[in-house]
């Protein structure tokens, strides 16, 4: 199958205001032939494939890159567009559905708990037409078994937003452009797209094998976080106590090929001051949780969110300069959460020896064999320094791995998803949970990153052809205690049967040891499924 699209490209000389177009039709043919002169273009296919690049006989910047496709949108049962965010809402929807962002929340409250940071909404238009749906990366679009899969071949280089307009019966492909000026010589990759039909599993795996994208060698992992049981209200008791609890129920357990895991998540410490724990609150010290974990055979978790402070941390007062701010001067917000979030400037030297220091102290003194890091796309929120933002989040990423090791696992959270490929062991898939399945009705007119247990599900089984091919899925955790969650049966039976199908993470956030019988029968036929699943 031909790839077939028209490629635009909009350049101008430095110094000159005026804009220059050249244009590379579905064959190949090039029209433009002085530009294309300048810009060393090259084009490159071999059916599925469309390569474009440039070595400019002289400096030049790009301002668009975009590709059209024709597609018969309408003969389609279905499309999918991944979502920007590993919490933005991405399932398969009818070619004449809708998105909703953020055009039905008032702008005061998107203001005042900051709506905007986690999706897109910052730098793409919202199209709420029906049939002009978008998302970023990749997607597909299915008709009975079969599906065409289209998607980039490299985000590190900047993202690639994919807009779907039934009118023209057509996929628009806006790849974002280098942020410097490329220099005479130099060769840059602008647009490398590919396209593949067939079963959706086989065309994933040749799409990422074209995109030298690998999964890490990552085992399924069984186990406990603190979240949504304490949420921020943790002591070093409360723990001990979960612990205790998961020790004594995964003994029962033949947990062959999975590992247990025990993982502390927020509420240790400010955000941005991860070294300076509440001392009153954990007297020994994070440290001594994770010595206590691996005494009882467990791999030791600990969540961060690297690249944000909150106010009122220490950080935030001491270090001003290390806070990123936009184009106008103002600090880059990420959220309402704590005392309010703000972005640090992730390609400030400082910055970026203050996560290294923090992430081998928690690994290599604290002895945290998982680490979880959240709020991920703070890093790419403003581009800056030369970088767009998808040379930004691919830049941050690796500064991670490259502060860890290869030996410690990661499991990103809030992150852009494509961006996360071949990059880190486990990965969330969905949004976070809650106690209650859909929010309150109000909430559901909010961003499409919202918390809803019906949304991340959905997401998650949506997702599920990513796993052990990107990364190890994490669809979030699992409930069976009755105290404050209030799913009906067939609820409970739909989170339990998506969790252990859909990934290689099984957490849940209950105290194991308070489990009656009945649930940890309920429990020993989970993990039976997610082996299964695991081993197939």
């Amino acid at each position: 199958m031909s790839l077939g699209p028209h490629v635009s490209i909009v350049y101008h000389l430095p110094g000159e205001t005026l804009s220059r177009n050249v244009s590379i039709t579905g064959d190949g043919s090039i029209l433009g032939s002085n530009d294309a002169r300048i810009l060393g273009l090259e084009v490159r296919g071999n059916g599925n494939v469309r390569r474009v690049n440039v070595t400019p006989t002289q400096p030049v910047k790009i301002d668009e890159v975009q590709a059209t496709m024709h597609v018969a949108l309408d003969d389609a049962d279905a499309i999918y567009l991944n979502g920007y965010n590993s919490w933005t809402d991405s399932v398969e929807r009818p070619v004449y559905d809708r998105t909703w962002g953020l055009t039905r929340a008032p702008q005061r409250v998107v203001r005042k708990y900051v709506l905007d940071a986690s999706g897109d909404y910052r730098f793409v238009d919202e199209d709420a037409r029906k049939g002009h749906q978008h998302g970023f990366g990749y997607g597909y679009l299915r008709q009975g078994e079969e599906v065409l899969l289209f998607g980039s071949l490299d985000e590190d280089t900047g993202f690639t937003v994919i807009r779907e307009d039934v009118d023209e019966q057509a996929l628009k492909f806006v790849k974002e452009p280098p942020r410097r000026t490329i220099a005479k010589g130099e060769r840059r990759c602008l647009l490398a797209l590919a396209v593949f039909g067939g079963r959706l599993e086989d065309v994933v795996d040749q799409w990422l094998a074209l995109a030298h994208i690998q999964a890490r060698p990552a085992r399924p992992m069984v186990g406990y976080t603190s979240w949504y049981r304490h949420y921020g209200n943790i002591d070093a008791w409360k723990l001990f106590e979960d612990l205790c609890g998961e020790n004594q129920m995964l003994q029962g357990f033949d947990l062959y090929g999975i590992d247990p895991v025990f993982q502390i998540d927020d509420g240790y410490a400010k955000v941005g001051d991860w070294l300076e724990y509440d001392r009153a609150r954990f007297p020994e010290g994070p440290a001594a949780l994770a010595r206590q974990a691996h005494e009882m055979g467990m791999v030791a978790g600990l969540w961060l969110a690297p690249f944000i402070c909150e106010r009122e941390s220490r950080l935030f007062v001491e270090h001003p300069d290390w806070i990123m701010r936009d184009h106008a001067g103002e600090l880059v917000t990420t959220g309402s959460q704590w005392s309010g979030a703000v972005a640090l400037d992730v390609r400030n030297t400082e910055v970026r020896s203050y996560v290294t220091e923090v992430l081998r102290t928690v690994t290599q003194d604290w002895g945290f064999d998982l680490l979880k890091l959240d709020f991920l796309y703070a890093a790419c929120l403003e581009p800056h320094d030369g970088l767009n933002r998808g040379e930004l989040m691919a830049d941050a990423l690796d500064l991670l791995r490259e502060a860890v090791g290869e030996d410690v696992r990661l499991l990103l959270c809030g992150v852009p998803l494509m961006s996360a490929f071949g990059r880190c062991e486990y990965c969330r898939v969905g949004p976070d949970v809650g106690l209650d399945w859909d929010d309150k009705p109000h909430m559901r007119l909010l961003h499409r990153e919202r918390i809803s247990t019906k949304w991340s599900l959905a997401n998650a089984r949506a997702r599920a052809h990513l796993d052990g091919r990107a990364f190890r899925c994490d669809p979030d955790v699992l409930f069976l205690r009755e105290d404050g969650v209030s799913f009906g049966p067939q609820e409970r039976a739909e989170m339990l049967e998506t969790d252990a199908s859909c990934g290689g993470v099984l957490f849940t956030s209950d105290n194991m040891g308070e489990w009656t019988a009945a649930q940890i029968d309920t429990f020993h036929d989970v993990i039976a499924r997610f082996k299964a699943h695991n081993e197939s």
